[in-house]
């Protein structure tokens, strides 16, 4: 059982790699609106007495609009990367020698997911403003531990409830593109 994506096999791991490369994502979104929005606010009050004010506004306006459309993102990010972590997990298949290793995971998986969002509600305090104009992000990230506990046990369950005719049935079908 080796980990998250690269190597094409997935493990019970793959949510707090993945929980660390989404809180990442999505700290950087925050300093990046945060920075967008001083930057926008700034030059409003610089083309106040432009000409080209009306221009400059809307295109503001415009950019302020499209970079909302982030939070929106983060739900399918999540979905994306959840159903790529499962394919791989039916593709990797694991054996019940590997359900205790499991649970020590699956535990290991849950304290994670509480310190990354721990660490987001800190980052989130930090930026209030941002953290309101994007409550679909914050939400993904206050429940993250719930996130990560049906993904592990989704993986679980793709991962040990696989058997030998499968196993069969799947090296064959793949050995005929892949061969």
């Amino acid at each position: 059982m080796k980990s998250t994506f690269g190597n094409k096999r997935a493990s019970i791991m793959d949510p707090i790699t993945v929980g660390a490369v989404l809180l990442s994502i999505i700290l950087t979104a925050f300093i990046m609106l945060y920075v967008w929005n001083g930057f926008s606010d700034q030059m409003r009050i610089v083309v106040d007495d432009s000409v080209a004010n009306e221009t400059v506004q809307e295109t503001l306006d415009n950019l302020d609009i499209t970079y909302s459309y982030i939070d929106y993102m983060i739900p399918m990010l999540v979905g994306g990367l959840m159903i790529i972590s499962l394919v791989f997990a039916f593709k990797t298949g694991a054996s019940v020698v590997y359900a205790f290793l499991s649970l020590i995971a699956w535990g290991f998986a849950l304290l994670m997911a509480n310190v990354y969002t721990d660490v987001f509600e800190t980052f989130a305090e930090t930026f209030p403003t941002i953290a309101a104009n994007n409550p679909i992000m914050v939400f993904v990230m206050t429940n993250f531990k719930w996130i990560v506990l049906g993904w592990v046990f989704l993986i679980s369950v793709v991962m040990f409830t696989r058997n030998k005719q499968e196993d069969a049935q799947l090296s064959s079908g793949l050995q005929k593109y892949y061969a």
